[in-house]
């Protein structure tokens, strides 16, 4: 019978279950830090108001990227953005079917709230710059 001293790794065995540790450890690092990078991005959300009678269209042009889509009465969409836009970046979020009213964001920002009424309107926007508002 021999004794191995402790703390020491001895056999080929051992050794790959301690990387085996470390490597499960990084990988779930790394899967964090990805999802904290997802999560973390700015985000403009849009409101539509529950006392609307019919959905609305709306139309999200990011750079020249252009996402159309429909909100019903009381729904909220939220649009997460790039974390590091560039000075020259906007985005538009614009009502063109119903009232043809728009805004236009520019960073930097961490949180922008824009608020439609039931008679599809934009009510009011709320930018904010606290980076926990996008939560």
């Amino acid at each position: 019978m021999t004794l191995r001293p402790r703390g020491r790794i001895n056999t080929p065995g051992d050794r790959l279950m301690m990387l085996s540790k470390r490597l499960k450890w990084i990988a779930l690092l790394c899967i964090l830090a990805l999802a904290a990078w997802f999560f973390c991005r700015p985000v403009i959300v849009l409101h539509y108001s529950a006392d609307a009678q019919k959905p609305v269209v709306y139309f999200l042009n990011e750079n020249d990227q252009i996402t159309r889509g429909e909100l019903a009465p009381g729904q909220t969409e939220k649009f997460y953005t790039p974390m590091f836009a560039s000075r020259d970046a906007w985005i538009e979020v614009s009502l063109p079917f119903a009232s043809r009213d728009g805004v236009h964001v520019k960073p930097p920002y961490s949180r922008v709230d824009v608020y439609i009424d039931a008679s599809t309107k934009i009510e009011r926007t709320d930018t904010k710059h606290n980076f926990f508002a996008r939560f």
